[in-house]
């Protein structure tokens, strides 16, 4: 089978943004995000969810880029979560199930995470800050040294 970009470069045709659309409107559609609740998790503790934000980049440091590590998290700690981006990707929205007390526990424990991310990060800035500056001062005239008498 042949694409259209493949016909229109045999024929001579120029490429246009037209025939992108149009291929792109006749692709399938991704399938929806449907989430069933999990057969250990109470439908009455679906109604009053605890909400919270955090950074995007540290929902990525905690969850995994591809949130691999939500379905762990929630089986260890019998909760639900949902991390959703909002604000343009900037910030992600936590929503966590469950019974109040292991809500606040759970959250507890993702913004101690969150916390120690944020410092690793700030170390890890620093770290590289102070190696750039010993290389410059490695590299710069070397200030003559006085004998020790």
């Amino acid at each position: 089978m042949v694409d259209d970009a493949g016909v229109a470069k045999a024929q001579g045709d120029e490429w246009t943004p037209a025939q992108s659309l149009d291929r792109l409107l006749r692709s399938p559609l991704p399938p929806p995000r449907i989430r069933t609740r999990p057969w250990w998790f109470p439908v009455q503790e679906l109604r009053d969810p605890l909400v919270f934000y955090l950074e995007a980049w540290l929902a990525d440091s905690i969850f995994g880029p591809d949130r691999a590590i939500i379905p762990e998290m929630e089986w260890m700690s019998q909760v639900l979560l949902t991390v959703d981006i909002v604000n343009s990707g900037d910030l992600v929205e936590i929503t966590i199930f469950g019974r109040p007390g292991v809500q606040n526990r759970v959250k507890s424990v993702l913004l101690s995470l969150a916390s120690w991310h944020q410092k690793h990060r700030a170390r890890a800035e620093k770290m590289k800050q102070l190696e750039e500056f010993l290389k410059a001062g490695a590299s710069g005239p070397q200030a003559p040294q006085h004998p020790v008498a």
